[in-house]
């Protein structure tokens, strides 16, 4: 964690210090934003519901923030988390038009709507993995350590998404 987040997060805890959360905020939210516009599959409504719903928890819960990873995977391991809670509440109201549609602001960028298409072929998990890997840049040990599973996990996942999205870019191609 740099040196900047340390003294903000000292603000924010010792003194109640909101401006310096907003800092934080100001500084992770397009990151958290933009990974959570991905999960989603391009809702921009839902994924700045959840981002708001991530920065709140943060606050919540910076007392147990633990300096031993950076500050922006403390915040995906929450990102991840709320993106979860909304899928399961989805499955539990059978409302999934709002997950599974892409918003009308991406229906002109081809390529962002052929990744978005490809991520749904994608369990939660697999595309979690892959946005943290190769969107946000993160070694398969520092995302085994966010999402709290073995190392070889991470690197199963990784490779059956791969798998699954070389298939589905050869079965685009062949249509």
């Amino acid at each position: 964690m740099n040196g900047s987040d340390q003294r903000l997060i000292a603000l924010v805890l010792i003194n109640n210090d909101h401006r310096a959360y907003g800092e934080l905020v100001l500084k992770y939210q397009s990151d958290v934003r933009g990974l959570l516009i991905k999960l989603t599959n391009g809702n921009k409504a839902v994924a700045d519901d959840l981002a708001q719903d991530v920065f709140i928890r943060a606050y919540k819960y910076l007392r147990s923030y633990k300096a031993t990873a950076g500050f922006s995977t403390w915040l995906y391991r929450i990102s991840y988390n709320a993106f979860i809670d909304y899928t399961k509440s989805l499955k539990k109201t059978d409302n999934i038009e709002g997950y599974d549609c892409i918003s009308d602001d991406h229906k002109d960028v081809g390529s962002e709507i052929d990744m978005q298409n490809a991520l749904k072929v994608l369990k939660e998990t697999e595309k979690v993995v892959v946005l943290l890997h190769y969107d946000k840049g993160y070694s398969h040990n520092e995302i085994a350590k966010m999402m709290d599973m073995p190392l070889g996990t991470v690197k199963t996942h990784i490779l059956r998404a791969k798998e699954k999205l070389k298939k589905y870019y050869n079965d685009e191609q062949h249509r």
